[in-house]
């Protein structure tokens, strides 16, 4: 299931990630214009999206990010993680969060500006007219479980912050839609979709989570005559949750799925803290998620975000391949180098690349 990138795809052969135009984005840069040589690739738009299928993946090996603006509308992103599998044996989004912004700069009309810094391991986006422009930076650590979206402006601006999930009740699912998540439409066993968890407002944080309470892990395994095999190990799928947790200096809960700015600022940061753990109840799950935020937390955010820049620039400078010439060359060492970026975003968790899009997929 491919899209996610599909604004850049069409124009690069060597990615196969959906169709579409890169017009919007300049070609690679000479050598000599670039602080370091894989700058060239950056992918640049000059214009929002229509929808997610026009998203910009970035990651950090665990956690990945679909990016995207709408036309006249809000900043949004899925959030993927490399182990968030459901009771149905199906890799989950966690969510989406939508980030909207008064005064709005991407209203219609306005500049915009969406960059890949590839050598940086983030996106920026700056939008919004002449004195009121908004500069937007979303990255996630390399280093720390923990995804940041930085926002800095020319005047004081609002912020609203809110997550918005879709498996809101128990559905069960038959046919076309089972496809893929381990079990056939035809088989003993109902396919259900169960909904996530958001606690209430608390603190000046969200806080949502999945948790199988249940498993299509012992049906599998004897649909495969495996049965000898599960006295030997241990369910995968069952008590595993994950979700995560939601807040910023200077945002307060609006209500348990919202976060907004107690007044306006000249800038913002909003940290997300994804976690996937399996646990014998949910409190043990929300004390280890309190316990990594306290520890990321320990390191301040500029000492982040250099280790975070030195791992991206280490692992540019370890290997490369960059073929020059012609404009097929380009092309290819383009390829090579954006398809190099999203293993990097997406290979680096507890489980391998998922064939099929790993987690950078989105709704069709």
């Amino acid at each position: 299931m491919g899209g996610s990138f599909s604004r850049l795809a069409g124009a690069i052969v060597a990615l196969t990630f959906g169709v579409g135009s890169w017009a919007g984005t300049q070609g690679p840069a000479k050598e000599t214009d670039t602080a370091h040589p894989v700058d060239r690739y950056n992918v640049v738009w000059r214009t929002p999206s229509q929808d997610s299928s026009g998203s910009m993946p970035i990651g950090n090996g665990d956690i990945g990010l679909n990016v995207w603006v709408e036309k006249d509308g809000d900043l949004l992103f899925y959030i993927g993680k490399t182990d968030a599998w459901s009771e149905n044996a199906a890799l989950l989004k966690l969510g989406r969060v939508r980030i909207h912004l008064s005064p709005n700069p991407f209203r219609q009309g306005m500049p915009f500006l969406q960059t890949l810094r590839l050598a940086q391991g983030e996106i920026e986006i700056c939008a919004g007219g002449l004195g009121s422009q908004i500069t937007l930076k979303l990255w996630v650590d390399a280093n720390h479980p923990v995804i940041r979206v930085e926002a800095a402006g020319r005047q004081d601006f609002e912020v609203r912050a809110s997550l918005e999930v879709w498996r809101s009740r128990e559905r069960e699912i038959q046919g076309q839609e089972t496809a893929g998540i381990g079990q056939s439409a035809n088989g003993p066993h109902r396919v259900v979709v169960y909904p996530d968890t958001i606690l209430p407002a608390q603190g000046n944080r969200i806080i949502w989570f999945h948790r199988n309470n249940k498993s299509a892990w012992p049906a599998n395994m004897e649909v495969q005559g495996m049965e000898s095999f599960m006295k030997q190990s241990s369910d995968p799928l069952l008590n595993r949750t994950f979700g995560g947790v939601i807040q910023g200096d200077g945002l307060v809960t609006e209500n348990s799925m919202t976060l907004k700015s107690v007044e306006p600022w000249e800038q913002m940061t909003i940290s997300i803290y994804p976690l996937t753990k399996q646990t014998g109840t949910v409190k043990e799950w929300i004390e280890q998620v309190n316990h990594d935020i306290g520890r990321i937390k320990a390191q301040d955010l500029e000492s982040a975000r250099k280790a975070h820049r030195k791992w991206w620039r280490d692992f540019w400078d370890r290997s490369w391949i960059r073929v020059t010439g012609s404009e097929e060359a380009e092309t290819v060492s383009l390829g090579y180098t954006l398809q190099r970026f999203m293993n990097a975003c997406g290979g680096r968790g507890d489980f391998p690349i998922k064939f099929n899009g790993g987690i950078f997929t989105v709704d069709a």
